[in-house]
């Protein structure tokens, strides 16, 4: 049995979906009982129920080989570090009083930086506390930036015919598409070799914003598409407007800041580092274009 949470976000439904597919024995946790019907579906067992609760985790973990474990989203959190704190804090009583031994959790490129890195500091202090779990084999996944991010670039294509965003447009930053996450942690949660403490990063591309507006141009079929860095101030609004509390808002302000300072970097310096195999000219063709495509076709409607 693997449990895998957040089994219908970004990274968590892709992991359960390949798990199913090799014939694994998935629990699948989330806090929508009609948005796990899909992988009910698909044959796995559900726990519906919420990540903060230590109990309902306990019970959930009890009997399982191992778990893929991560931290839900929640944008319109007063205090994004306090959340993960209450999470951590849920996730590692319930390790403990399960006994389970074998966990893949999700952190970040970053996880290893006490500040300055925006919403992923409350990763790092999540991490600081499983490693204090005695006996427990943990993998600390390590992804870059998602591709899938840059979908909420969409509307401003639409209304603006531009790309957007805080971070300087010849910035090289490393990205990833949220399916080589999923292939790594399930190639990880089916074998379970791994022992003691240990990171393994997940890189499909390096690239700049202004190459991604580029990429989307041609694969849109729009070469007048260009790029526009905002100011924080204009970032934040915007993310606002898309639900997140301002302190949320403001922290994603500092992520970016935090790659462009090489604070959320790769510590695979000198080489290319990628462990991904999707670049982001396969991401703009196999997701972001049909996505597009559905956006615009939705609209008409």
């Amino acid at each position: 049995m693997i449990v895998v949470t957040g089994a219908t976000g970004k990274t968590g439904s892709k992991v359960a979906e390949r798990l199913l597919e090799r014939g694994e024995t998935v629990r699948a946790v989330g806090r929508s009982i009609d948005r796990l019907e899909s992988l009910r579906k698909k044959g796995a067992e559900i726990a519906v129920g919420d990540q903060t609760d230590a109990s309902f985790l306990t019970e959930t973990l009890t009997g399982a080989d191992a778990v893929y474990l991560l931290i839900p989203p929640k944008i319109d959190t007063e205090d994004i570090r306090i959340f993960y704190h209450v999470v951590s804090d849920a996730a590692v009583e319930a390790i403990r009083n399960s006994g389970i031994g074998k966990v893949v959790f999700l952190s970040s490129l970053g996880g290893d930086r006490t500040h300055g890195t925006g919403p992923v500091v409350g990763l790092h202090d999540a991490e600081e506390k499983l490693k204090r779990i005695g006996g427990l084999d943990i993998v600390f996944l390590h992804p870059a930036y998602f591709m899938e991010n840059t979908l909420g670039m969409m509307e401003l294509i639409t209304t603006k015919g531009i790309t957007g965003g805080s971070l300087p447009g010849n910035i090289r930053m490393p990205m990833v598409a949220t399916a080589d996450i999923a292939e790594k942690a399930a190639e990880l949660l089916m074998d379970r070799s791994f022992t003691g403490h240990s990171e393994v990063e997940i890189i499909g591309d390096r690239i700049t914003f202004d190459e991604i507006t580029s990429v989307l141009g041609r694969t849109l079929g729009i070469p007048s598409l260009r790029y526009i860095e905002f100011s924080d101030s204009d970032s934040i609004s915007a993310f606002m407007r898309m639900g997140f509390s301002r302190s949320v808002a403001a922290s994603y302000a500092e992520l970016m800041h935090g790659i462009a300072d090489g604070s959320v970097a790769s510590r695979e310096t000198g080489s290319d580092g990628l462990t991904g195999t999707v670049r982001y000219t396969d991401f703009a063709e196999q997701v972001f274009k049909p996505a597009f495509s559905a956006m615009k076709a939705h609209a008409t409607v």
